[in-house]
């Protein structure tokens, strides 16, 4: 299982970038953001492959939520669906499905005996760590003949890119949000209905 494609996308604004003089900065940021969009279609073509093709492994969204759980430790339910930014119902069933995999399991909260924390087991860490070397492998073959100072290069510039629209992002939508009616100078959270790579109304992607 890996998180992304073997399809090669078909030329696009990037190389057309390279192909003429530098210095149009609107036409170089545009040509980023086209392909950016490439990207994310690319993304949800993959996953939709992932998915079809899922069988008895888990799927991607399961290993969020394993991946989470196994860093941040034990948590409850609610507290997951915070970390990952997805819906408390949505959240609910899909650990459902791990527990009963083995992959999860729910534990007595010792500041609460009401309520149940979520733990890995030995299998979901065993799954994780399987999860993780087929990505490591998939992204090694990706990136074949790259030189190891194209790697360092684009693994900084991706990260600065990333850093930089996730920050963007968000004031762009608290900005459309506008303040909370009697609350002046506050802002919606969007966090839960709006994560960089969403397409929604009225997003500038």
């Amino acid at each position: 299982m890996t998180d992304g494609t073997t399809a090669m996308s078909p030329p696009g604004s990037a190389e057309k970038a390279r192909s003429r003089p530098p210095g149009d900065r609107r036409e170089d940021v545009a040509a980023v953001a086209e392909s950016f969009v490439e990207l994310q279609r690319t993304v949800r073509r993959s996953k939709a492959r992932l998915l079809a093709a899922a069988g008895d492994d888990v799927e991607s969204a399961s290993h969020v939520l394993l991946q989470a759980v196994a860093a941040d430790g034990p948590m409850r339910t609610s507290a997951l669906a915070a970390s990952v930014q997805a819906d408390l119902s949505t959240v609910s069933r899909q650990v459902a499905a791990l527990v009963g995999r083995g992959l999860l399991e729910r534990r007595a909260d010792q500041l609460d005996g009401r309520a149940c924390m979520l733990a890995v087991t030995g299998s979901g860490q065993a799954a994780i760590a399987s999860h993780e070397q087929a990505r490591q492998a998939f992204f090694d073959e990706v990136l074949d003949g790259w030189d190891p100072g194209e790697l360092d290069q684009f693994a900084q510039q991706l990260e600065r890119f990333t850093a930089g629209y996730d920050r963007v992002h968000s004031a762009w939508i608290s900005r459309k949000a506008g303040p909370l009616p009697g609350r002046p100078g506050t802002h919606a959270s969007t966090s839960h209905q709006h994560r960089p790579g969403d397409q929604k109304a009225g997003s500038p992607e």
